[in-house]
């Protein structure tokens, strides 16, 4: 199966399995926070106060509202990490995961505030990756979006 992106043909596959890798890592980097869920909130209270100095200057208040309520942070974080990767893994309204992990990247981005391209930093890989997906019918092929295209071909979600 083929899509149309911008006027080209693109083969479902090699998107399709692109999203189900990435949606895997979200599973792994939410199972550590799951596994330690009874330490997960201190350790977010502490990384929120210890990234402020290297956050990007515009995003520093919003990290001294995250660490004043870090325990709504401590549970919407996993949750969302949790959601993303498996919609992504199902390929279940599949734009709409890539948005919603694509607005979890850049908070982690703007927090850490490192160079877009450093290569230590993936977070400018997975923003590329999220960016492409949202634009791509990716959950169409190997996922169940699949069937929701089936009965509302032009939704917007998958």
């Amino acid at each position: 199966m083929a899509q149309s992106f911008f006027n080209e043909r693109v083969s479902g596959w090699p998107l399709a399995l692109l999203r189900i890798a990435l949606g895997s890592l979200w599973l792994v980097a939410v199972s550590g926070k799951l596994a330690h869920l009874s330490q997960w909130p201190a350790g977010l209270h502490g990384y929120l106060e210890g990234s402020s100095k290297a956050a990007f200057g515009f995003y520093r208040g919003f990290l001294g509202f995250a660490a004043n309520h870090y325990m709504i942070f401590a549970w919407l974080v996993p949750l969302g990490e949790l959601c993303v990767g498996i919609a992504l893994v199902l390929g279940v309204v599949s734009r709409l995961a890539a948005a919603v992990g694509l607005f979890m990247v850049l908070n982690f981005w703007f927090m850490k505030g490192a160079t877009f391209w450093d290569p230590t930093n993936h977070d400018s890989l997975f923003i590329m990756i999220l960016f492409a997906l949202m634009f791509t019918q990716c959950g169409r092929v190997l996922g169940l979006d699949y069937f929701l295209a089936k009965k509302k071909p032009n939704g917007l979600l998958w």
